[in-house]
């Protein structure tokens, strides 16, 4: 039953996400009234109604009060002042039943019903009510002595005249409130509907392709906070179409040189001629141009592949001994550069959590792009969990610090502007972040653990 419920709402819950946000806005302010008037009616009239009956109960107690001092103090005088005009005094003496004060007029049944509860009642006090002929009356009774009662009564019309101005006043006051609430909620609804209309109407024709759309919400709170967002997204979308396009073009240009050259190199030596001197020479200018693009396809390959890499990596246990990593890849690309000094500061026992061949990638790629940066030195620094690399050419330019990270961003010297954007995924998916920063004397690439890996490893 509970599963049967459970499924209910959720299918409720359902169809008003459907609804529009105006209609979701109409539909809760007639649940608001709906429950309103169902509080009126069930229990705030109920409150009224005790109400009523406990304050008839103390007029009538207020007023018998005064009669019962008058029969115990005879001659202490009497004024009509202290009684209320509304309440009936009778007094029941010696088996005889008597009006003692009050105005109004009360049948034979009324003075048959007083006589019987007076002549019940033994001693004390006693309120409550009764009804003669469909007619409600309050009553209480007050024993003054052993042979004389008090029995003070009050018709129901004085307290449906309580009761009605209660609520009355009540429902006219509410009534107003709830207006003002309805006003207010509608003009919020629509400072709400308005702009996200606009919103929409701008994601429109951006999708449209309108160039010419804008958007400007002059709002701090969530939804103009939305639109900045919105607005600063197709700017960064533009700049990264921008990116792709300069990027396609590049790698079709660097792909169409090795190929070209490897396509007349093959055709000449078909034809019997030697392009670079002897067969072996031209051979090998075909070997090291298929290298050149094979290297640039791998690149695009692995970029392409590495999100899927990355998420079956995130939770690996696997430990890369860095230091072994670095001087291997520092052996690999000696001949590289053969001009530039790369100094090496290892601390032995240092690993790095994560992949061997993932991190020899981000080494491979910092080192590659040292090498083509310094102008005459490059340094390799690893110790506790940290891995530096510097080399002395040229500061960053602080526009090119922002973006630096990002794929497809290709600095002056670069190739594919997709190496930095390997190393930030990779180090990201193992725990670590790779930061830039300008030296005094060059540039530093700087990966260690993220802070709060940092403090996991402490603890």
């Amino acid at each position: 039953r509970l599963w049967i419920q459970v499924r209910l709402m959720k299918q409720f819950l359902k169809r008003i996400s459907k609804m529009s946000l105006l209609q979701q806005m109409t539909l809760i302010i007639f649940t608001f009234v709906a429950v309103f008037v169902f509080f009126f009616v069930f229990y705030l009239r109920g409150n009224i109604s005790d109400f009523v009956v406990n304050q008839c109960m103390s007029i009538l107690q207020r007023s018998q009060e005064t009669v019962v001092e008058n029969i115990r103090h005879p001659g202490g005088g009497y004024s009509e002042l202290t009684y209320d005009s509304g309440v009936i005094h009778f007094v029941y003496e010696d088996g005889r039943l008597s009006k003692y004060y009050g105005a109004g007029l009360y049948d034979g049944l009324v003075g048959q019903k007083v006589d019987e509860l007076a002549g019940s009642h033994s001693e004390g006090w006693i309120e409550s009510t009764f009804e003669v002929k469909g007619e409600r009356y309050y009553y209480r009774m007050q024993t003054v002595d052993e042979n004389t009662v008090v029995v003070s009564i009050m018709d129901r019309q004085y307290g449906e005249t309580i009761e009605s101005s209660l609520l009355s006043s009540v429902a006219n006051n509410t009534t107003i409130i709830m207006l003002l609430l309805f006003i207010l909620l509608m003009l919020w609804v629509s400072s709400v509907i308005a702009p996200l209309q606009t919103i929409q109407n701008y994601i429109e024709k951006v999708r449209q392709g309108d160039e010419t759309a804008q958007l400007k919400l002059d709002r701090e709170d969530e939804i103009g906070h939305l639109a900045n967002a919105l607005v600063e997204m197709r700017e960064e979308i533009r700049s990264q179409e921008a990116t792709k396009e300069e990027m396609i073009h590049n790698i079709s240009h660097d792909l169409k040189t090795p190929i070209a050259v490897i396509k007349s190199y093959a055709e000449s030596i078909k034809d019997g001629i030697y392009p670079y001197d002897t067969l072996d020479k031209s051979v090998d200018v075909i070997i090291e141009n298929a290298d050149r693009l094979e290297r640039k396809v791998q690149s695009l390959l692995f970029l392409n592949r590495l999100d899927f890499v990355m998420e079956q990596e995130k939770d690996t246990d696997k430990q890369t001994d860095m230091v072994a990593l670095v001087k291997s890849v520092t052996t690999s690309m000696k001949m590289i550069h053969q001009e530039i000094e790369v100094e090496k500061y290892l601390e032995k026992g240092t690993s790095f959590r994560g992949d061997e061949e993932s991190w020899r990638v981000v080494v491979s790629n910092l080192l590659d792009n040292a090498l083509r940066y310094a102008s005459g030195r490059v340094v390799i620094d690893v110790h506790e969990d940290t891995l530096t690399v510097f080399n002395d050419g040229e500061q960053i330019t602080q526009d090119q610090m922002n973006k630096l990270f990002k794929p497809f961003e290709k600095g002056d010297k670069g190739k594919f502007g997709l190496g930095l954007s390997i190393c930030s995924k990779v180090c990201s998916t193992y725990g670590y972040v790779i930061e830039a920063e300008n030296m005094p004397n060059g540039v530093m690439f700087i990966i260690s653990p993220k802070p709060e890996e940092k403090k996991g490893r402490k603890g």
